[in-house]
């Protein structure tokens, strides 16, 4: 927070009592907001400080609009549709507050590893295969609409699961391996072994790939000695495969300290904006307990010129905790008063869009 918020106010105060115009306007949920705020967001806020965006020395804010999830279809930007809605008896439908120190932002993506064996790589150096993975990308792309039964033959391409098995009534896939040829290989040792090479045909494995079925399946078989023994070891083939981009997680914290026990109001009615916000309602307490979604929030970051174009943009977000401590480092209040002269917030936050390279370039 830039400046010192109690110059800040003290100057917003002089301003009213001399009757300067156009820097407060009235706010149907108490308190007041700035012409800064509504002007840029076109609503009405509740704001602490008085006077935030209006000042040289508190230049900066960012707002929080809660919103109600009216459908959803999937996780991805656009998938969503929301309906802003007003918070509490006092009806706030938007609060205005100091960018706090620390700002920042992850951006992770979800990579993991898999073994890959003998047989699977095959598969996924066969023509057919990548023939029919091609098909399905593009068929994502297109999203075209497929009957269930066409949509069985478009998985993996039908291509590849016939050329695999051998198909109905077919002797040339790439391997026909009965479920009795797998008993027999758990109780039969290396003739069963043998009996699995045979399958294999000419399918174009490598040599290196049926020396790691062998020894594979053979360390299966006889135990992890077999590699001292044979003074070698087999590992199936690993590779990185892409989960998709994580959610992304934002805290704020807040240190909020009112001039007087009046100015302690608001600091209560934005505590209040953001538990009853994030908390949900609850439909049914019978056999089962039926919640209504909590709302959501739009979070935008704002200069006296506009929003900030040089810092991410937030997507719509769930507020996962809400924590308060009152009073300062000694818990103190006002004279006279119960109110605390000091109330911090931290606020912990998590997208419920996932961000893509298009959100990305939009400055998300």
């Amino acid at each position: 927070m830039q400046g010192n918020p109690a110059e800040v106010i003290q100057k917003q105060k002089a301003a009213d009592e001399a009757g300067a115009a156009g820097t407060n306007i009235w706010n149907p949920g108490g308190g007041t907001t700035t012409t800064s705020v509504a002007g840029l967001t076109g609503m009405t806020a509740l704001t602490f400080p008085q006077g935030l965006g209006d000042d040289p020395a508190q230049p900066f804010f960012m707002t929080f609009v809660p919103k109600k999830i009216l459908s959803a279809v999937g996780g991805t930007m656009g998938d969503m549709s929301f309906q802003s809605v007003s918070v509490t008896k006092d009806n706030i439908a938007q609060v205005a507050l100091p960018i706090p120190t620390g700002i920042n932002v992850a951006y992770a993506q979800g990579w993991d590893a898999t073994d890959v064996n003998a047989v699977q790589g095959a598969v996924m150096q066969s023509s057919a295969f990548k023939s029919g993975a091609q098909m399905v990308k593009n068929e994502a792309a297109a999203n075209t609409r497929h009957t269930l039964a066409g949509a069985k033959d478009l998985v993996m391409g039908k291509e590849v699961v016939d050329d695999f098995g051998g198909g109905q009534g077919r002797t040339g896939g790439m391997m026909q391996v009965s479920g009795d040829d797998i008993a027999a290989m758990a109780v039969g040792g290396m003739g069963a072994v043998t009996k699995l090479m045979s399958k294999i045909g000419q399918v174009g494995i490598s040599g290196n790939a049926v020396a790691g079925v062998i020894a594979g399946t053979a360390g299966k078989l006889l135990g992890p000695a077999m590699s001292t023994a044979a003074g070698f070891s087999s590992f199936n083939q690993t590779m990185a495969h892409y989960n998709g981009p994580a959610f992304r997680n934002f805290s704020f914290t807040y240190t909020l300290r009112p001039l007087e026990p009046k100015d302690q109001q608001n600091i209560v009615k934005i505590v209040n904006f953001f538990k009853i916000a994030s908390a949900p309602s609850q439909i049914s307490n019978g056999l089962f307990r039926i919640y209504e979604t909590p709302y959501i929030f739009k979070i935008g970051f704002y200069s006296r010129k506009g929003e900030l174009a040089d810092v991410n943009k937030i997507a719509h977000c769930a507020c996962t905790n809400v924590s308060v401590a009152y009073g300062g480092d000694r818990f103190q209040t006002f004279s006279g008063t119960d109110s605390p002269v000091e109330t911090n917030i931290s606020l912990t936050f998590k997208e419920i869009e996932l961000i893509t390279r298009t959100e990305m370039e939009e400055g998300y």
